[in-house]
């Protein structure tokens, strides 16, 4: 176990309440911006989202990037590498992080563990400073350009670019 993932371990044992993730209920989005579309299209949508491969988190990490810079500028004690902001790192979710997606209450959420991220790209900042930034961040987040990706799969799902994948997966069903 990597002294970041230690760091994670001892926190969460140490605090119930604490929320690292930064959560959208896309079903709520739907209903509220595209009210003609019924629970079983809303559920599509959300799966279409959650299962899309090239869903771009970039947005997403780039506000988080932003918080951590305007943290450190306001704060003398965090030091930030040069390499600290990897983009190679960041492309996308983990195997861990989709798993954690499994133990959600509802399908219809997108999650992104932001202390994990911040722990895999910020090493210098410790724990009451991750607390404080995850706390920035879920504040100051602007869900804009994740509502941009939602609203793109939905004008493609009403347009039918999703039915022969749709049809493909519900024909993937064993025969023998």
């Amino acid at each position: 176990m990597g002294a970041a993932s230690e760091r994670r371990a001892l926190l969460l044992e140490a605090d119930d309440s604490y929320d690292p993730f930064l959560t959208i209920d896309i079903n709520e989005y739907l209903i509220e911006h595209f009210s003609t579309l019924t629970a079983k299209h809303r559920q599509s949508v959300w799966s279409l989202c959650q299962n899309d491969e090239d869903f771009d988190y970039d947005s997403i990490h780039d506000q988080i990037d932003e918080w951590v810079y305007q943290f450190a500028e306001e704060n003398p004690d965090v030091i930030l590498d040069d390499d600290d902001d990897d983009d190679s790192s960041s492309d996308d979710m983990s195997e861990e992080d989709e798993d954690d997606d499994d133990d959600d209450e509802s399908d219809s959420y997108l999650s992104m563990d932001l202390e994990s991220y911040l722990e895999d790209n910020y090493d210098e900042i410790d724990q009451d400073e991750m607390s404080y930034m995850v706390e920035l961040i879920n504040w100051k987040f602007d869900s804009t350009q994740v509502y941009k990706q939602i609203d793109e799969i939905i004008t493609k799902y009403n347009n039918g670019d999703y039915d022969a994948e749709l049809d493909d997966d519900s024909e993937e069903t064993p025969t023998e």
